[in-house]
């Protein structure tokens, strides 16, 4: 019979045609390309929600595929071990994440998830627990939705409670409350007048009607960096009168009373 050459790939393998023994048949090893043919979908979202996942081949952690093989699902302490990360050593880590997507976590499908943040996210929970507030008394997943802090993965002061004003946005909640220790009110030296008056409603009055130079400053220029701090007024005005009037009167709102409606 003449002889001829022929390729025959079939599930994997290549063959030469002609007189050929079992013994020749070889495995075609498989590519990328290969895969995405029948797991397109698996092969996007890699390629777009992968975090490092994606910059690994498929056969990095698919090291065989059936029939042939059965050692398909690996194992994640393959290559995050234990003993590397308290993370990691938390079980049952496909309950949390899909290896395609390892960071799209939903909280919410679980029960408790605080003692698993705090495998990573410890100073958090200590400054919870350091200010005490109706957040540390809650779980993680009560605010937190899905890991990461785009719109969306969590909830805003806003959804739990009323603003001081109608006014009030986000970035106003922030700028004088920290989510995690939210009783301890500090701000910088951008903090609106306005914004104060959202509680301080009586003061912001007086303060505006009152005609002296007090009534031209923003509030934290006296009350500065936390919440009830109160300037001196010595801390500004020194000793305005003689030695004799301080002598007899020492407290300053002996005369002058209220800063934000001072007498003359």
């Amino acid at each position: 019979m003449k002889n001829f050459f022929c390729m025959l790939v079939v599930a994997g393998f290549t063959c030469t045609a002609g007189s050929v023994a079992a013994s020749d048949i070889q495995p075609l090893p498989l590519d990328d390309v290969d895969c995405v043919k029948c797991h397109y979908q698996v092969a996007v979202d890699v390629d777009s929600q992968g975090e490092a996942h994606k910059e690994l081949s498929c056969q990095e952690c698919h090291e065989e595929h059936p029939p042939a093989g059965t050692n398909t699902i690996p194992e994640c302490a393959m290559c995050h071990a234990p003993d590397d990360s308290e993370h990691y050593a938390v079980l049952k880590c496909k309950s949390c994440h899909n290896p395609h997507t390892p960071l799209q976590v939903d909280f919410t499908a679980q029960d408790e998830v605080l003692s698993t943040c705090a495998t990573c996210h410890q100073p958090k929970i200590e400054e919870m627990t350091a200010s005490p507030s109706g957040h540390s008394e809650q779980d993680c997943n009560a605010c937190h939705s899905q890991h990461g802090l785009e719109q969306g993965q969590y909830s805003t002061c806003l959804d739990c409670h009323e603003g001081h004003s109608a006014e009030m946005t986000l970035p106003d909640c922030l700028a004088c409350h920290k989510p995690h220790s939210p009783a301890e009110v500090a701000y910088g030296d951008d903090v609106s007048v306005a914004l104060c008056a959202s509680c301080h409603t009586d003061v912001a009055v007086s303060f505006a009607d009152n005609p002296t130079l007090h009534s031209e400053m923003a509030c934290v220029e006296c009350h500065s960096e936390t919440h009830m701090n109160i300037a001196a007024c010595a801390d500004c005005h020194e000793q305005p009168h003689d030695e004799f009037m301080h002598t007899k009167f020492p407290e300053c709102l002996t005369c002058h009373r209220d800063p934000h409606d001072l007498a003359k």
